[in-house]
């Protein structure tokens, strides 16, 4: 199962944030996976910010926190944040700090003209406030999707 993980958020000085969301590419590793694998993870981590705080869109709703974009089929899945907490919440500091994204080989699997041979993959991702402003796009390296 996909899992995600905020590790920090850290509201430090007078605000001069943009409210429109931004992230950065910190590390992805490793760079290949087994397919179908349930032990091997590809951790993608990034690092964020937001001026006005609002992040962490409601989880009984469908508008997702974190939208990724798979490259081999143009097809966008939608994840959440884990609950932030609300002390932090603070719109005139704004909010930063580094999601760690776990995805598992388990749900990575070949296209079916590279189940011999493996695939290859790699994620648009971008991430949206509760007003839905859309940040930037960032792209992560190749994932290798090795045959089983």
């Amino acid at each position: 199962m996909v899992a995600l993980m905020l590790l920090a958020f850290a509201a430090c000085h007078k605000n001069s944030m943009s409210k429109i969301p931004k992230i950065a590419l910190v590390s992805m590793t490793p760079d290949s996976v087994r397919a179908g694998n349930s032990f091997d993870t590809v951790f993608i981590i990034f690092h964020l910010q937001d001026g006005d705080a609002d992040l962490g869109n409601d989880q009984s709703g469908t508008k997702y926190d974190i939208y990724m974009k798979d490259s081999r089929n143009d097809s966008v899945q939608g994840y959440f944040f884990p609950p932030i907490d609300q002390k932090i919440e603070n719109p005139q500091y704004g909010i930063q700090g580094y999601c760690t994204f776990k995805l598992q080989g388990a749900f990575l699997i070949p296209r079916s003209d590279h189940i011999l041979t493996g695939d290859t993959v790699h994620y648009d991702i971008y991430i949206k406030d509760r007003a839905q402003n859309e940040s930037n796009h960032i792209t992560t390296p190749d994932i290798y999707i090795k045959p089983h």
